[in-house]
């Protein structure tokens, strides 16, 4: 009977061989974002919104319209107020001039009051008509949006849509805003020609200095302010529409 050989450590795996139970790692490591080609992700499901319950939407609905009422209200208000202003301003201004004409106050005091306060009385009353039709512009874009929630709230459709087609159509008169504005200076132009009219046969009766001399000198001063006005007036009366129009 033989013995059997004994028994020693098991031999290790030859040049180019595996070890026994080795494993690649490219086959079982997932790939970068750890999604396997071929194999579908699961899908998350959104949950559905609660109905809004009459009583909310009826709410909601109320609180559009009561601020649509609002808006309106504004802007009609600050309708108003620019005729207000003009009305004023041109009335005021021309009784002004009238008065004075009328009176006998010093030739100084008129050629002052005609080249200085009218002029910048005018211009003041024309910054104020610009803030109304600021305001107005404010108030109708915040009704053409209100009329967008207002219909999303009814469902649909075109419940409420002044505001949008005037909008979408660009109906926008500009001939009365220029000619109320024109109306507005021309009680300036007409205090400018008469304090210069004033000064002049003022300077032909003193012979202080030459008579055109001082009629150039109040078309210089005449032209230079009507129309470094009319182009800061233009500037911001064009900022306020394209703010108004672009929101």
């Amino acid at each position: 009977m033989t013995a059997d050989p004994p028994q020693g450590p098991s031999p290790g795996p030859l040049p180019g061989e595996l070890p026994p139970g080795w494993i690649d790692p490219a086959v079982n490591s997932p790939p970068p974002g750890g999604r396997v080609p071929g194999q579908t992700q699961p899908q998350t499901q959104t949950q559905p919104q609660p109905p809004v319950s009459p009583e909310t939407l009826r709410n909601q609905l109320d609180a559009r319209l009561a601020e649509y009422a609002t808006l309106r209200q504004e802007s009609l208000q600050a309708i108003s107020n620019r005729i207000q202003v003009m009305n004023f301003a041109f009335t005021s201004l021309s009784l002004i001039l009238a008065a004075l004409l009328a009176s006998d106050v010093p030739r100084s005091l008129l050629i002052l009051v005609s080249l200085l306060f009218v002029p910048i009385a005018s211009k003041a009353s024309a910054l104020v008509w610009l803030g109304e039709y600021h305001r107005s512009q404010r108030a109708g874009q915040g009704v053409r949006l209100l009329e967008g929630r207002i219909n999303d709230l009814l469902g649909g459709g075109e419940h409420l849509s002044w505001e949008k087609s005037l909008y979408s159509q660009s109906t926008h008169m500009g001939y009365p805003y220029i000619a109320t504005v024109l109306f507005m200076l021309s009680t300036g132009v007409f205090g400018e020609f008469l304090g210069g009219f004033y000064l002049t046969q003022a300077a032909e009766e003193t012979a202080a200095f030459p008579s055109l001399l001082c009629v150039a000198l109040v078309v210089v001063y005449s032209l230079t302010i009507e129309v470094s006005f009319l182009f800061f007036f233009r500037k911001r009366w064009i900022a306020i529409r394209l703010h108004s129009h672009g929101a």
